[in-house]
């Protein structure tokens, strides 16, 4: 089967105080505040700050992938749009996490997963894989970074199988979702 991680840069925050690009902001060369840090700069940073892109990488991978794992934020999932019913919403709960602007401080993040068809059920051993993953944020420098258990949580959540599988990591990032993948990377 044919499966995809993909952690694109996050939707735009809209709220009271208006819209904030994520990210042109933390891949690009939108606008920084003095003490942000930013990540590894992107051309094409921008596109992402569009809701629409979101929803277009979901209607991709439904027509390419026969699973896949899509990373984003509480407030990002609306940008996905409605969901297919096979889809579900897991949580990385991220006791480090670094506090934000908002009063509260959000320690989790959605990852919208798609299990191949077959391995829906937890009939025949497959399945039992808990939906929450707590697990801290790695400290690499790196906005955006996934611990190696992520995606081990991940693929267990796809019921992969290193044999027979071909996994795409759409976005490199730091790297460490393709190390955690080791040689099984195709894309």
């Amino acid at each position: 089967m044919k499966l995809a991680i993909a952690d694109p840069p996050y939707p735009p925050f809209v709220g009271a105080g208006g819209r904030k690009n994520r990210a042109s902001r933390w891949y690009g060369s939108g606008q920084r505040s003095r003490t942000d840090r930013p990540a590894d700069y992107h051309a094409d940073a921008g596109e992402w700050d569009d809701p629409a892109r979101h929803r277009r990488l979901l209607l991709d991978l439904l027509g390419t992938y026969d699973g896949f794992a899509i990373a984003t934020s509480p407030d990002g999932l609306a940008a996905y749009g409605e969901l297919p019913a096979a889809c579900r919403i897991m949580a990385w709960v991220k006791p480090n996490a670094v506090p934000g602007s908002h009063r509260l401080r959000s320690v989790w993040e959605p990852v919208i997963l798609y299990p191949p068809k077959g391995r829906r059920s937890n009939r025949g051993g497959v399945g039992a894989i808990p939906d929450v993953l707590t697990e801290p944020a790695p400290r690499v420098g790196f906005r955006g970074a996934k611990p190696p258990r992520w995606t081990e949580w991940v693929l267990a959540a796809m019921s992969h199988d290193p044999a027979t599988d071909i996994v795409d990591d759409l976005f490199r990032g730091s790297g460490l979702v393709s190390s955690a993948l080791g040689s099984e990377i195709a894309a």
